[in-house]
């Protein structure tokens, strides 16, 4: 369906729209139905208790006039039938007053005339005169088919737009029918149905000639869209691609999507030039603060070595005897040279970790058994200053491919600086299991040592950074290299109690680094 312009799931919606509009409507027009039942139902019971309550209420008066032989007259004087009019239109207004909208009145055979009509919750101006002239004939027909079959009756009436139920009952005096009494109510007030069921079915053509237009706008639009899209997808494997330009609103977009790639790739140039303007400067900075470090370092073994050298050289130029050289160029003064040569040898070995921070040895191997190594280590110097070490190590850890003499040097920095961290008595705690993810193994130290304060979380890890009087700074930085060349993370996690906790994550075998 693609040729024609329109996509499957577009099909579907239209159709899905077709049918709940035409849901919509027969469920309106299957309640308003019902609503109406109800209606005319309530309605119909209602005017025929009305018509027998007018008669009921009527008797006493009918028998006064038929005593009067009232209803053997064929012609009244206007008095008399002033009063006897408004006697039954009393009757009827008094039954008639408990529901809205309901008439009624009474017929007269001897005189074939409507009276005592009432409406009684009939809205300003009140009819006063008896029932519409157009309904008449309907009301008097059925009031003489009643009194022709003497019995009730109710049936339901309609023309033009007056809808009503019509109930008439015989007045039988002594046998002889004398008339009849009515009543009825216009539904039609209340039934609202068919102006709303015109008004339905104009909206139902409008929504569909609607959704008809918006169909065939789609389709003639779709091109425009596919050619976009296309576009697109031409801009992703050439970004040098543009869009071509045309009139309208389609138009305008282009050259809008247009001038955004173009920013874009503007962007991207200037954030790749400003990316490697941050680089080489971070190089610098990184490279200057490593030099500071190093000549630090470097420039008290240097000046020690350079005095001893300097006294030696001054006792050798006075020509001293050998006994009296003896006593300056002494093995403690030789020792004392070696010993700063070491250490400026140590210190460069250290500084070759971060060219190189791992051998590349990587072998299978479970980080338990250098777990376990690493404790056996520091077990003597942490029972000299009272400290437990504790292992909480999972057994059912996966093997892990990493360099085991880089990983347990890691492990022996992060060990003895917790015990360090603690004067007298305390606990480090080595743990091991496999993350939530199951696809990292965690390894974490916790002491019960000072803790490492919030403001030098982020410089822990920088190379020469330390707290300690004699440190030199250089262990954390080491570990950070050798956790980052295999893949991995190392980082002080906040803790609710006293001391630190530091957390090595390492990927699992399916993500190690060869």
């Amino acid at each position: 369906m693609k040729k024609f312009g329109f996509s499957f799931s577009s099909v579907i919606v239209t159709a899905v729209i077709i049918v709940l509009i035409w849901i919509a409507v027969y469920g309106t027009i299957v309640l308003l139905d019902r609503w109406t039942k109800e209606i005319v139902q309530t309605n119909t019971i209602l005017t025929q208790e009305t018509v027998k309550k007018i008669t009921s209420a009527s008797v006493s008066i009918i028998d006064s006039l038929e005593k009067q032989h009232f209803f053997s007259v064929e012609t009244l004087s206007k008095r008399q039938w002033r009063t006897v009019d408004s006697l039954f239109s009393g009757i009827t207004a008094r039954q008639a007053r408990s529901v809205t909208g309901m008439e009624g009145g009474f017929y007269l055979l001897t005189l074939d005339e409507m009276i005592g009509y009432s409406w009684p919750t009939a809205p300003a101006p009140a009819p006063a005169y008896g029932p519409a002239p157009r309904s008449y004939p309907i009301i008097k027909a059925q009031i003489l088919e009643s009194i022709k079959n003497r019995r009730s009756l109710l049936e339901f009436h309609s023309f033009d737009f007056a809808v009503f139920p019509l109930a008439t009952e015989p007045i039988i005096v002594n046998n002889i029918t004398i008339g009849g009494t009515w009543a009825r109510i216009h539904v039609e007030r209340e039934l609202p149905s068919s102006k709303l069921l015109r008004v339905i079915n104009f909206a139902a053509i409008v929504a569909i000639g609607a959704l008809g237009a918006a169909l065939i706008l789609l389709w003639l639009r779709r091109r425009h869209v596919n050619a976009i899209r296309a576009g697109l997808d031409l801009v992703k494997l050439d970004p040098s691609y543009r869009l071509p330009l045309e009139d309208g609103v389609y138009g305008a977009i282009a050259a809008s999507i247009n001038s955004m790639v173009d920013a874009l790739m503007q962007g991207q140039e200037d954030r790749e030039h400003l990316e490697r303007e941050l680089h080489q400067q971070d190089k610098m900075a990184t490279l200057g603060k490593l030099i500071a470090g190093v000549a630090h370092e470097v420039k008290t073994p240097l000046a020690v070595i350079k005095t001893r050298i300097q006294m030696w050289q001054r006792e050798l130029a006075q020509e001293k005897t050998d006994a009296e050289l003896r006593k300056t160029v002494s093995p403690d003064s030789m020792e004392l040279v070696v010993k700063e040569i070491n250490r400026l040898s140590n210190l460069v070995k250290r500084l070759l970790v971060f060219a190189k921070p791992t051998q590349n040895k990587f072998q299978r191997h479970n980080i338990n058994d250098v777990v376990r190594q690493t404790a056996l280590m520091i077990q003597m110097e942490a029972e000299s200053k009272n400290i437990a070490v504790v292992l909480r190590c999972s057994e059912d850890l996966p093997l892990l491919d990493f360099d085991a003499q880089a990983m347990e040097q890691v492990c022996i920095n992060l060990c003895v600086n917790a015990v360090e961290s603690m004067q007298e008595h305390g606990t480090v705690t080595i743990s091991t299991w496999v993350d939530d993810d199951g696809r990292s193994v965690i390894v974490q130290f916790r002491d019960t040592g000072m803790g490492v304060p919030d403001a030098l979380r982020q410089k822990i890890f920088d190379p020469f950074f330390t707290t300690k009087i004699h440190g030199v700074g250089l262990g954390l930085s080491i570990s950070y290299e050798i956790v980052k060349a295999h893949g991995g993370r190392i980082e002080f996690i906040q803790t609710d109690g006293q001391g630190a906790t530091c957390r090595i994550t390492l990927p699992g075998v399916s993500e190690q680094k060869n």
